[in-house]
C-alpha cells in the first residue's frame, strides 16, 4: 500500500513538472515583418523569454504590437509541446516617397510641410484623408476653389515599400467678383456690405463668409430687428470661372422697441440690484447685446453668491396690441446654493502648498462664490512667480457640493539679470540684479541690485517674508548705499548726494484689499562736492550737520487692481504719514503726509486707460527753520511729469514743501506670450508742480515758478521676469525760453 502510494505522489510530480516546462515560454517569433525591427516589438511585450505563458497578458500584447501603429492587424499562437510563443502581423505600408504632381501655385516643399502624412513613416488611413483635406483646404483659401486632386499609392509588394503621387489639377484661381444683398429696406446696401470681410478682388473663404452671415445678421439685431434672417445665399462664376458672384438673400422683418422690462424668481438677488444689473429699459431699441448681457450679468450675480445652478431664461412676447413692440421677461430659477467640497492644488513643483492655498480666499464648507474663485486667481498671480493659474469645478456624490481645484503652474522665481541704458538724467547707467520671488519654495522675495553709471551708484538689498509667522502680515528688511550726481538751476553736477540707511516694515492686511504698513528707518545723508558757484545757495537750503534721519511711517492701502505688475483694472488708494526726528532721535525733524489715488480703466481688448493723482506736503517742526534740501519734493523727470528736467525746471530751486501731480497714460499691448503682454506701448499726459509754501499754490499753466507744467510723450514698456522696464520720450509744453524741450529717459519700475 505504501509503495502504491509512492508511486502516485512520483507520477503527479512529474505531470506537474512536465506542465511547467511545457508553458514556459522558451523563444517568442515575430513573423510577418519587413520594415519594422522585431527588437520594436518584443520590447512593447510583457511576455518574455524563460516566463510562464499567461492567456491574459498575450491579448494584452496584442493591444500593445496595434499601439505601435506599424501593423494593421496581430494575431498570436503558443505551442505547448515547444513553448514557442509567435506574433503574426499584417505590417502598414512604409511610406518611402510622397511626390506631388501638377501643382505650380505652391512648392512641393510646401505642400509636404501641409500634409499630415510623411516620408519614412507608415501609412495611416485617417492620416491619408486629413491629408488630402489640407492640401484641398490650402489651395482654397489661395482662391482655387476649383482644386482636385487624385491620389495614386503604389506598394512594391516585396518589401511593402510605397510611394503615393498626389496629381493635382490647380484649374484658376477664382476671386469674388461682386457681393450683392437682397432684400435691404431700413439701410443702404453698402452699410451692409461694410459688415463683411468677403469683398470684390478677396479670395472667397468659406469660414469667412459665414463669419460674415453672423456679422449681418448681429448688426440687424442689435439694431431693432429681432426677426431677422438669411433667407438664402447663392453663388454664380463668370464663363472662365475666374470670378465668383455672391447673392445674399435677408429678410429683415419688423423693427421693435422694448415694451415692459420684467423679471420674476429673484430672492437671493434683491430688486435693487436687479435694477442694476438690467442694462435695457422700456423705450429702448431692441439690441440682441444689450439682452445677453443683462442675462449675463444675473448669472454672475448669482454666482458670486453661490448658486452655480441659477438658470435665467429672457422670454421675449411680442405685444399683441402694439406692433413693433417686444415685452422681455427674465424668468429666474435660482435652484440650490453649492458649497465648497476639498480644495485641491495641482502642478506645484518647487513651491510649499500653503503658499498658494493662503491666497485663496475659500475655505472648505463655504458658499462657492465665484467672485471669491476670481479673486483668489488674482492673488495667486500677484505672487509674481505663477504663469498660469485655472479653476476647475468637479462634481462630487451631492449636486450642493463641488471640489475646486486650483492647477498651477509655476514660472521662474529668480534670475540674473545685466541691462545698460541711457537717460538724459543720469546718461549712461547699467544694472546688474539677482531677484528671487520664491525663496526655499515659501513665497519670500530677496532682491539684490547694483547700478553704476556716471551720475549714479546704487546698492540695494531687501527681504520679504509675506507671511511672518504664518499671520496675515508682511515683514520687510532693507539696507542701500545710494550716491547721485544732482543738478542745480542752470548748473550740471552741481553736488553729490549720498544716502545710506536700513529700514524695516511690517504690513498687515486688515482683508482682501485693505492693508496696513508700520515701517522704521534709520538714514544717514550727505551732501558733498558742492559747485562752488551755488555752495552758499545749497548751504541756505539745508544744514549739512543735519544729516541722520531716524524716521517712522504709517500707511493705509486699499488696493482692487486685477494684477499689480501690468494692472488693466480696478484701483489703489494710498495714504501715509512719515514722522522724522523728535522723540525717534536723528538730527533732522519734519512731518511728511502722501496720498496717493490710481485708477484704471479696460477699454477694449487689452487697451488700458489710467489715472494718477499724487499729493504731498512735507513742514518741520521742533525748532528747526526748514525741511532739508534733500526731503523736498521736486517735479520732473521720469516719475512725475514728463519732458522736464528733474529738480531744476519746475518749482523753486531749493524744492517745494507742497506738491501736486497727475498723470494719464494709455497703454496697449505689442507683444503677448502666453496671455500676458511682454512688450506695450504708451500715450501719456503729466501736469504738475511743487510750491515753497501752500499759499503760493498757483494751479494754472504757464512758465513761472508757481505755475503748474505739463508735458506730452509716448513710451514702450517691456516686462522682464524680475521687474518692468520703461523707454519714455516726453516733450514739455510749457517750458522756458532756453530749456531743452524733450527728455528721454530709461527707467527701472512703474510710473505709478
Amino acid at each position: 500500500m505504501k509503495k502504491l502510494s509512492f508511486f502516485i505522489l512520483f507520477l503527479m510530480f512529474v505531470s506537474a513538472a512536465a506542465y511547467a516546462d511545457t508553458n514556459i515560454i522558451s523563444k517568442i517569433a515575430v513573423d510577418g515583418l519587413k520594415n519594422v525591427k522585431a527588437k520594436s516589438v518584443t520590447s512593447a511585450l510583457t511576455s518574455k523569454k524563460g516566463r510562464v505563458y499567461s492567456a491574459e497578458s498575450a491579448r494584452n500584447d496584442i493591444r500593445a504590437i496595434l499601439d505601435l501603429g506599424y501593423f494593421d492587424n496581430a494575431e498570436m499562437r503558443f505551442d505547448d509541446s515547444t513553448g514557442l510563443l509567435t506574433f503574426t502581423v499584417d505590417e502598414k505600408p512604409f511610406i518611402e516617397k510622397i511626390l506631388f504632381k501638377g501643382n505650380k501655385q505652391f512648392s512641393a516643399g510646401k505642400l509636404r510641410s501641409t500634409s499630415t502624412l510623411k516620408e519614412k513613416a507608415f501609412y495611416d488611413m485617417a492620416k491619408f484623408e486629413e491629408t488630402k483635406r489640407k492640401i484641398l483646404a490650402l489651395y482654397k483659401d489661395n482662391g482655387y476653389a476649383d482644386a482636385q486632386i487624385e491620389v495614386h499609392p503604389t506598394v512594391n509588394q516585396e518589401t511593402n515599400k510605397m510611394t503615393i503621387t498626389f496629381l493635382i489639377t490647380e484649374n484658376n484661381k477664382i476671386t469674388v467678383g461682386g457681393v450683392k444683398i437682397e432684400g435691404v429696406i431700413a439701410f443702404t446696401e453698402k452699410k451692409i456690405l461694410k459688415q463683411m470681410k468677403t469683398k470684390p478682388k478677396k479670395v472667397f473663404k468659406e469660414e469667412v463668409f459665414l463669419n460674415d452671415l453672423k456679422a449681418i445678421d448681429a448688426f440687424y439685431k442689435n439694431n431693432g430687428f429681432m426677426d431677422f434672417k438669411v433667407v438664402s445665399s447663392t453663388t454664380s462664376f463668370n464663363g472662365e470661372r475666374t470670378q465668383m458672384f455672391i447673392t445674399v438673400n435677408i429678410s429683415e422683418g419688423l423693427k421693435y422697441t422694448l415694451g415692459s422690462v420684467s423679471y420674476a424668481g429673484n430672492e437671493a438677488v434683491s430688486d435693487k440690484d436687479m435694477a442694476k444689473i438690467i442694462k435695457v429699459k422700456k423705450g429702448d431699441e431692441f439690441k440682441q447685446d444689450k439682452i445677453t448681457e443683462t442675462v449675463q450679468g444675473v448669472y454672475e450675480a448669482y454666482s458670486d453668491k453661490g448658486y452655480l445652478h441659477a438658470a435665467v431664461d429672457p422670454v421675449l412676447d411680442k405685444d399683441e396690441k402694439e406692433q413693433g413692440v417686444v415685452n422681455i421677461n427674465l424668468a429666474i430659477k435660482e435652484n440650490s446654493v453649492v458649497y465648497v467640497g476639498n480644495i485641491y492644488i495641482d502642478g506645484l513643483v518647487s513651491t510649499k502648498e500653503k503658499v498658494i492655498r493662503r491666497e485663496i480666499l475659500l475655505k472648505e464648507g463655504q458658499v462657492l462664490a465665484a467672485n471669491k474663485v476670481r479673486r483668489s486667481i488674482e492673488r495667486i498671480y500677484n505672487l509674481g512667480f505663477i504663469d498660469s493659474a485655472e479653476p476647475q469645478i468637479l462634481p462630487t456624490g451631492s449636486p450642493d457640493i463641488m471640489d475646486l481645484v486650483f492647477n498651477v503652474t509655476e514660472g521662474k522665481p529668480g534670475m540674473i539679470t545685466a541691462g545698460a541704458g541711457y537717460s538724459s538724467v543720469d546718461y549712461f547707467v547699467g544694472s546688474l540684479q539677482f531677484q528671487h520671488m520664491n525663496l526655499f519654495g515659501l513665497g519670500q522675495k530677496l532682491n539684490l541690485l547694483w547700478e553704476f553709471g556716471a551720475r549714479r551708484t546704487n546698492y540695494e538689498i531687501d527681504w520679504t517674508e509675506p507671511w511672518i509667522f504664518n499671520k496675515n502680515a508682511s515683514l520687510t528688511l532693507s539696507a542701500y548705499n545710494i550716491d547721485r550726481v544732482r543738478d542745480y538751476l542752470d548748473v550740471s553736477s552741481a553736488y553729490n548726494e549720498n544716502r545710506v540707511g536700513v529700514s524695516a516694515k511690517v504690513g498687515p492686511r486688515i482683508s482682501d484689499r485693505v492693508s496696513l504698513l508700520f515701517g522704521y528707518t534709520y538714514e544717514y545723508v550727505k551732501i558733498y562736492n558742492i559747485d562752488s558757484s551755488v555752495k552758499q545757495n545749497i548751504l541756505a537750503a539745508t544744514d549739512l550737520s543735519k544729516d541722520r534721519t531716524s524716521s517712522a511711517l504709517a500707511q493705509i492701502v486699499y488696493d482692487s487692481r486685477d494684477y499689480v505688475f501690468d494692472p488693466s483694472r480696478g484701483n489703489r488708494q494710498l495714504l501715509n504719514l512719515q514722522v522724522a526726528g523728535g522723540p525717534l532721535g536723528g538730527n533732522v525733524n519734519y512731518v511728511k503726509s502722501m496720498a496717493r489715488s490710481t485708477w484704471f480703466f479696460p477699454t477694449f481688448w487689452k487697451f488700458v486707460l489710467s489715472f494718477n493723482f499724487n499729493l504731498g506736503i512735507i513742514g518741520s517742526y521742533g525748532g528747526q527753520d526748514t525741511v532739508p534740501l534733500y526731503e523736498k519734493f521736486y517735479v520732473g523727470g521720469a516719475d512725475t511729469v514728463r519732458g522736464y528736467k528733474y529738480m531744476t525746471e519746475i518749482g523753486p530751486a531749493n524744492g517745494g514743501t507742497v506738491m501736486a501731480v497727475m498723470n494719464v497714460e494709455y497703454k496697449f499691448p505689442i507683444v503677448t506670450d502666453k496671455g500676458k503682454t511682454v512688450l506695450q506701448g504708451a500715450f501719456f499726459y503729466d501736469i504738475g508742480g511743487t510750491w515753497d509754501k501752500p499759499e503760493n499754490i498757483n494751479l494754472s499753466l504757464g512758465t513761472g515758478e508757481r505755475n503748474l507744467r505739463s508735458g506730452v510723450g509716448f513710451g514702450i514698456r517691456f516686462a522682464t521676469p524680475v521687474f518692468p522696464l520703461r523707454l519714455d520720450w516726453g516733450y514739455g509744453l510749457n517750458h522756458k525760453t532756453g530749456e531743452t524741450l524733450q527728455q528721454f529717459y530709461f527707467t527701472i519700475g512703474n510710473v505709478f
